[in-house]
């Protein structure tokens, strides 16, 4: 069990999905994965980008920006800016990292997110 906002996660995890949707090459694959690994909680989302990445990817999570700036699809640049402000108000950390054209989203949430199950039923 982890505890979370359910909304934040949610739209955290509609805006990595919908990133990788608009902006992987056509015929490739997304992959993603939740591991625990080290007393931390990490959700990896990789695609390979259709578009040339930017040097600085961090540029990425600041509000307005787009993968291909010259691009007139739907869309309000806020996407991967949502999701680091979402992640870090529940105390977890959001980073972008590319290896040639695959583009890699991991969010990591600390052991104090994760909570034991004790077996009772939730109410």
């Amino acid at each position: 069990t982890i505890r979370l906002d359910s909304r934040k996660t949610f739209r955290n995890l509609e805006n990595l999905l919908d990133n990788a949707d608009k902006y992987s090459g056509p015929g490739t694959l997304v992959f993603v994965s939740l591991k625990e690994h080290e007393e931390q909680l990490r959700l990896e989302l990789k695609n390979v980008s259709f578009h040339e990445l930017p040097g600085d990817l961090d540029l990425l999570k600041g509000r307005f920006v787009r993968g291909d700036a010259s691009r007139n699809t739907e869309g309000s640049g806020l996407g991967l800016a949502i999701v680091d402000s979402f992640v870090r108000l529940q105390g977890g950390s959001f980073s972008i990292s590319a290896d040639g054209d695959v583009f890699r989203a991991e969010v990591v949430f600390p052991a104090g997110a994760k909570e034991q199950n004790s077996g009772a039923p939730e109410e």
